[in-house]
């Protein structure tokens, strides 16, 4: 296995290497693009998973594997189609593939496996193909400006909706992507399934909790985009823009945020009282 270790050892230095370019890239894009400038974490949060679960890792009994081998060739495949067609997606998956096969190549299948979590986690740090991206943002515009509009119906302040534009009495709004609600949709998904490992929740539980942050977080923009519209109309215009559009963000983020920690306390206080079965 010693020799084993040494060409793995080589396979992984190269890479790193070949790989230091798609690396200095992925950086760019969190600094670059606001829905993923969150990224600059993601990397940290699965090293502290992983330090979470340093007992239970020195307790499993394994074995290098030839499978890293077979994971770094997957992911120098990844880096060279990615590299070669342009496509970011596919270059920079190719870290997980990498990081993947030195824990098999070093450790062992069972301890990969053990791992899994924090791996599949830096999924979060990688920007979706944009025309993924805008696939998603645009219907969120969408939904995002006809649901603001269906609130301010819904208090009584006349507003008139043309697409993403939203005009009320003394001022008009423009949904722009930025303002889609895709930025905290993003980010509150990595915090809840975060949320969802930290508080054992398993199944069909778990996943449900994950995936209401989607709603959470469209709701909340709804609101913050409402909300924009009322001090921009009746308080003072400039308040839709600038510091304040932007410290409203950060606000209805924290709605949503608190929201999430509500509903996991919530669904732990209902486990504590009625042991929910493990599906």
């Amino acid at each position: 296995m010693a020799g084993e270790k040494i060409a793995l050892l080589i396979a992984s230095v190269t890479v790193i290497v070949l790989s230091w370019s798609n690396i200095l890239k992925l950086v760019d894009d969190w600094n670059s693009l606001p829905s993923y400038s969150h990224g600059f974490l993601v990397p940290f949060v699965a090293i502290l998973l992983v330090y979470l679960d340093k007992k239970q890792l020195t307790r499993i009994q394994d074995q290098p594997s030839l499978w890293g081998i077979v994971f770094i060739s997957a992911g120098v495949i990844c880096l060279l189609i990615g590299t070669w067609s342009g496509l970011d997606f596919i270059r920079q998956i190719s870290i997980l593939f990498l990081i993947s096969g030195i824990i098999a190549g070093y450790w062992g299948l069972r301890t990969l496996k053990a791992l899994r979590f924090p791996v599949l986690y830096l999924l979060f740090m990688i920007p979706l193909p944009f025309i993924v991206f805008n696939s998603i943002a645009f219907p969120l515009q969408i939904l995002a400006a006809e649901g603001a509009s269906n609130i301010l119906n819904g208090i009584q302040i006349p507003v008139f909706r043309e697409g993403t534009i939203i005009h009320l009495p003394h001022i008009s709004l423009g949904v722009e992507e930025a303002c889609s609600g895709i930025q905290s949709l993003v980010s509150l998904l990595a915090i809840s399934v975060l949320m969802k490992k930290l508080g054992h929740l398993e199944g069909v539980t778990g996943v449900l909790f994950a995936l209401s942050a989607i709603p959470i977080a469209i709701l909340a923009n709804m609101m913050r985009i409402a909300g924009t519209g009322i001090l921009g109309s009746f308080v003072n215009p400039h308040l839709a823009e600038g510091f304040f559009h932007l410290f409203s963000g950060w606000v209805v983020f924290l709605f949503a945020f608190l929201t999430l920690f509500l509903e996991i306390k919530a669904i732990q206080l209902l486990r504590k009282r009625r042991p929910l079965e493990t599906v």
